[in-house]
């Protein structure tokens, strides 16, 4: 039974006991901190990528020290990081930053690939149903290929303009 004051609600909540999830909340912890263990590393990465501006210079990279320099003192970039937020704020950085974007860009990546993983199994898990037990490893790289290519409208037009024609037993090109 619950009970309501004006500022604060209290409830009689029957004693329960949680000893019996111990052992699967240890394990969760344990997987945890095998999986994200790397990320531990890449903390000083991640904080410059994530604010370029107020990261201590003197924590970056060598090879980023001088452009880091630049870009916190460039007021035009800190209107655009301000303004387009991240990541799209190293897309428009001037090609003299070329170290600073080759670091973006790997940070970037590690989610991306990521990303593109988890889409692959969740597309394969689909296709693979129990319906379709029997396709073969070839059959499924294949629908994979296909589901997951992201390709554009295809210019029948153009196609069909390069194709060879045979008209009453004679061949030909069509130019």
């Amino acid at each position: 039974m619950c009970l309501v004051s004006k500022s604060v609600q209290t409830c009689d909540l029957p004693q329960m006991n949680f000893s019996q999830y111990e052992r699967q909340l240890e394990s969760l912890l344990k997987e945890f901190q095998e999986r994200f263990n790397d990320f531990s590393s890449f903390e000083q990465q991640f904080s410059l990528f994530a604010s370029p501006f107020s990261f201590n210079v003197s924590n970056a990279d060598e090879s980023l020290q001088m452009e880091l320099l630049e870009i916190q003192s460039d007021s035009i970039l800190k209107v655009k990081y301000l303004e387009v937020g991240i990541p799209a704020f190293f897309s428009y950085l001037p090609g003299k930053f070329k170290n600073f974007k080759k670091f973006a860009t790997k940070i970037i990546a590690m989610f991306g690939s990521t990303y593109v993983c988890e889409q692959l199994f969740s597309f394969m898990k689909m296709t693979k149903t129990a319906q379709r037990t029997r396709l073969t490893d070839e059959y499924l790289s294949s629908l994979i290929k296909v589901g997951t290519t992201r390709i554009a409208q295809p210019d029948i037009s153009k196609i069909v303009s390069k194709k060879r024609y045979q008209s009453s037993g004679s061949s030909f090109y069509k130019n």
